[in-house]
């Protein structure tokens, strides 16, 4: 049973959650990260909605039932979730029914379906009652988690909003997005309802965020038109960040997460926006003992080489 412990010391809050360690990992630990191991099934793949929890939303052909074939994106309860019961609600948002990686390779009404999810999902948990911080995350690749290589996000939501979440105040995000969109040293990407860029204290090298350009608190304010356009930036800046991000061998890995207002009163909320981390290197020993990242890569560099022409 997963447990929440806070440290005396810190304050840092983590879950222990022993039931995560038997989690299947198809990814094959000799290869580059990118293969499956040769005998391991799909459990994600169309065809293969036995091997999941029932689902509790999916965007489907008109006709088709639940937990069979014909589905565009499903979101399923984790088998192994880091938080279940009253510490929370972990689940799994299946992208797309093909075998693919990355957001890279989805087509464009693939991606705009998995961004329409995340806002269903947000709004499922607010109308439930019972939380009040939901997290969207998603891991491509082993370098960054994935354990099992087909295309998939993570919600997880919670009782109480996490230190690291409990932005400084109203309006930050929002000054920072509109002094980078005149300074233009650190834009990665911009169209006319979006915009891509380095920020100015990037804590990884690459690490680029992506914003709507109308002042949005919460993800799933987001009109047809402003998701398509967000959607297909990030997809861009992805595609652009595996083309020319120097890495190890194999494919480039990578994180992004979603960040979007908690649904209690008085806390302070961000301009919603996504955040997306390249695998280039892990935390050692002073990011472990002061939380203090050391990035090699100055974000003005990093926007230079990832900016979409």
């Amino acid at each position: 049973m997963p447990e929440y412990r806070r440290d005396p010391i810190t304050g840092r809050t983590v879950i222990i959650a022993a039931e995560r360690a038997e989690r299947p990992h198809q990814f094959d630990i000799v290869s580059d990260g990118t293969s499956p191991a040769a005998n391991f099934v799909c459990p994600f793949c169309e065809g293969s909605e036995d091997q999941t929890t029932p689902e509790v939303a999916a965007f489907r052909t008109e006709g088709t039932q639940p937990d069979s074939p014909g589905w565009q994106v499903r979101a399923v309860p984790n088998k192994y979730p880091a938080v279940n019961g009253t510490l929370g609600q972990h689940e799994v948002i299946i992208d797309t029914p093909r075998h693919i990686l990355s957001v890279s390779e989805m087509t464009e009404d693939e991606v705009v379906n998995m961004f329409r999810m995340y806002q269903e999902c947000i709004k499922r948990i607010r109308n439930n009652g019972q939380w009040v911080f939901v997290q969207i995350f998603k891991n491509v690749g082993a370098a960054a988690g994935a354990s099992i290589p087909h295309s998939h996000s993570q919600m997880i939501a919670l009782p109480f909003v996490p230190e690291f979440n409990r932005f400084g105040g109203e309006g930050t995000a929002a000054k920072q997005l509109e002094d980078e969109l005149q300074q233009r040293v650190r834009i990665v990407g911009e169209t006319e309802l979006s915009a891509a860029l380095c920020p100015f204290a990037s804590r990884f090298a690459g690490e680029v965020e992506v914003y709507p350009k109308r002042h949005c608190t919460s993800f799933d304010e987001l009109n047809t038109g402003e998701l398509r356009n967000f959607a297909l930036l990030v997809r861009r800046v992805i595609t652009r960040m595996e083309q020319n991000i120097t890495h190890h061998q194999g494919r480039l890995a990578y994180n992004f997460v979603l960040h979007t207002e908690p649904f209690t009163a008085g806390q302070a909320p961000p301009l919603t926006f996504l955040s997306i981390f390249p695998s280039l290197a892990r935390a050692a020993g002073f990011e472990w003992g002061t939380g203090l990242h050391i990035n090699p890569i100055p974000p003005e560099i990093a926007a230079e080489k990832l900016r979409l022409v």
